[in-house]
């Protein structure tokens, strides 16, 4: 994966663990989110300290689409994508 994807896709990317994990969205530009699916707080609070995304869910994908009052937006570059984004979608009246 080397850009970001909008749209119903979920690429699916094997990794052997979690310090690759970290290691594959470190190396990359900052994502708008990161979901982290596991039953282990330990774990959670780790990509939590040492990832740095737009935004984090742990065990949860749909707040994002279900809770509207939520900001949208990123880190780093993303932050003036989204907000061209959001002024397109006014200035349409959307």
């Amino acid at each position: 994966m080397k850009e970001e994807i909008f749209g119903p896709l979920l690429p699916i990317i094997t990794v052997s663990g979690v310090d690759e994990a970290i290691q594959f969205i470190n190396e990359r530009e900052k994502p708008l989110v990161i979901y982290v699916f596991s039953n282990e707080n330990k774990l959670i609070k780790r990509v939590i300290a040492e990832t740095s995304s737009g935004a984090l869910l742990a065990n949860d994908c749909l707040v994002h689409f279900t809770v509207s009052s939520l900001p949208f937006g990123g880190v780093g570059e993303w932050i003036f994508v989204a907000s061209r984004f959001l002024e397109k979608k006014v200035a349409k009246g959307i």
